[in-house]
Order: structure tokens, then sequence, then C-alpha cells
């Protein structure tokens, strides 16, 4: 391209890619789909903060009037909140993608800046689930912050360092505040651009070499699909928003607790493995899941290329992580609808 044509999005793509990179096949649009989520959370995040005040007294009343009185503030706060959602899905399907197609073969680097972008996408969503100060959110960070106490060694100081004190109060809001707007965000920008260099530095996305032959201009075909993408997650995202408003309960009420009073969805599965055991629910599984994570690249030895779906000589690990993935919706399905008061089991339908 010559120089004269260069913009800024030809700094973060090679001039030439390999024709499979258009393919929907190879990546499904998950990373472009994860990207579209981070823009929407970033704009209509830094909208709302205008509005919020990061204060116990009036907290509430804020989210009321952003939700009531602004225009369009209601779409706005539903849009957040729908886009926060899909990229926790959008991260866990993109990590299974990356899995089951082996492109962390001789990228391991990359697969921990992904990993570490799960934890912050996680991290972003537990400090925003407080910030509307209803009895729902309130109650949640307080049953999540408590998981944290079943981490071996950190567990406790964990806690009281998310809640600012041992319980949810005051503190426990400004610091969520302060994560959520000041820390994260930038993290999380900084590590998907080193996601992103990383893709370039090892010369685009993983593929077998029998697919590396064919390359096209980046300018305008990758373009279009990103683009593509893009505006079909946004549209969705739009759509969604106009269907379905981010919940607002009543005023949080520390003296009296919801029956059950259940973590955030994301994490309400790890809270129903602690119903049965809290060792292995609270310590053993999600230590196994840690580091079996972090050493998937290197406890890889399969002879297959990276980039293959499902390669056969990989059939016992994709099983393996297929039904760690499944287990995990299955305790978060089991734990946010069919556990009722006292944590019993019901039937929602």
């Amino acid at each position: 391209m010559p120089p004269s044509k260069r913009h800024f999005f030809s700094h973060l793509h090679p001039v030439m890619v390999y024709r499979r990179t258009l393919s929907p096949s190879t990546t499904l649009g998950l990373g472009m789909a994860c990207l579209t989520c981070l823009g929407v959370l970033l704009v209509t995040g830094v909208t709302l903060f205008l509005y919020y005040t990061p204060d116990t007294a009036v907290a509430y009343e804020r989210i009321l009037h952003i939700t009531t009185t602004l225009y369009f503030g209601r779409l706005i706060r539903n849009l957040h909140f729908v886009a926060a959602n899909a990229l926790i899905v959008l991260v866990f399907l993109h990590m299974a993608r990356v899995f089951f197609t082996a492109a962390y073969k001789s990228r391991s680097l990359n697969w921990q800046y992904g990993l570490v972008l799960l934890l912050l996408v996680l991290f972003a969503n537990f400090t925003g689930y407080v910030l509307p100060w209803d009895q729902v959110a309130y109650w949640a960070t307080k049953v999540a912050s408590s998981l944290a106490e079943y981490i071996p060694f950190i567990g406790g100081g964990l806690r009281r360092f998310l809640l600012g004190g041992s319980q949810v109060g005051v503190e426990t809001l400004l610091r969520s505040f302060a994560f959520h707007a000041g820390v994260i965000p930038p993290l999380i920008v900084g590590f998907t651009g080193l996601h992103l260099w990383r893709i370039r530095k090892d010369g685009g996305l993983a593929a077998p070499p029998h697919q590396l032959g064919d390359k096209i201009p980046a300018d305008p075909w990758l373009y279009r699909a990103e683009a593509s993408v893009a505006l079909l997650t946004l549209a969705l995202l739009l759509f969604l928003a106009l269907g379905v408003d981010a919940p607002l309960f009543e005023r949080a009420d520390p003296n009296h607790p919801p029956n059950p009073a259940k973590a955030p969805w994301y994490f309400v599965g790890f809270q129903e493995l602690v119903g049965y055991s809290a060792f292995w629910g609270g310590v053993a599984v999600p230590l196994f899941l840690f580091i079996f994570f972090v050493l998937a690249p290197y406890l890889d030895r399969t002879a297959s290329p990276p980039g293959m779906w499902f390669a056969r000589d990989r059939f016992l690990l994709n099983v393996f992580f297929g039904a760690l993935l499944l287990s995990q919706v299955g305790f978060i399905i089991v734990g946010q609808w069919f556990r009722g008061a006292n944590w019993g089991l019901i039937w929602p339908f």
C-alpha cells in the first residue's frame, strides 16, 4: 500500500492476508464480535459515568434518573448491559475456538494474553455489578466476593481488597467504581492491543501449511469482512437492547437478604459447586481449571498443525475441554434457574 494511502487501520493489519482468513469457518468472526462489544461498552460506559455518582446515598437515584429521565438513557444502559453479558459469552466462545483449532501452538504468549483478557472481562463485570446499588446487585456482590475466600492463602485478603473492608458498603462502591471506570478499561485496551499485535507478529491467524499459499490484499477484503461482522454484532446488540431491560430492583437493604442470595450468573456455577463441597467447588476445581488453561499450550504434544478444527490426534483433548465447558454451563443453569429458597432444588417452569 502506498504511504499516502496508509491510515490508522493499516497499522493493525498486514498488507496481505491469507485467503482462509476471510472464511467464516476460520474464526466464526468471534474476535471481531468481541472487539465490537468492547467498543460499545467503552462508548456507553463513558456516557453513563457522566451522570453517575459512586455514593451509596444517591447511586440508586442516579440510575433511576438515567433510566427514566434522560433522553435515550434507558437504551444506553440496556446497550451497556447486553454488551457486557455478550462479551463474557463471546470471550469464552473465542477461547473455545482457539482451543478446538489448536491455534495456541507456537503462540503460547498470545494464549496467556487471552487468559488475562478473560479475567479482566470477568472482573469488569463483577465491579460493575454493584454500581446500581439495588438489592440483587448488592447481595450478588456479597455472595460473589465471599467465594474469593476459598482461594488458598490469598482468599481472605483478596476479599477485603475487593470490598474495601469486611463487608459490602461505601468503600465497596467507591472501589468498584474506581476499578470499573479507571483501572480495568485501559488494561483491557492495552492487552487487546498486545493480543492483536501478537497475531500480526506471528504471521496472521494460525493455519495448516497447505492453506498458507494464497494471499490477497487486506484492503479492502479483510476490512469489509471485519466491518460486516462488526455491523452485524452492533445490530444484534441494538435489537437486544430494545427488548431487554437492564435490571433494576429495589434499593439495596443490608438487613433483608433475598432467599436465595445468588452470585452474578457468570459466578453462580462456582456457587453451585460450593453448595456440594466447599473444598472441591471453592478450591480444587477452580485451581485445576486455572492450571489447565495456563498450561494447555505446553501440555498439548499432538503432531497436527495449528488451525485445524477438531484434528483427529486431539480427540481426547477436545472431548476433555468440551466436557469442562459443558459442565460449567450445566452448573450455571442449575444454580441460576433451578435453585430456590435455602438453595433447594425447584422446577422453574
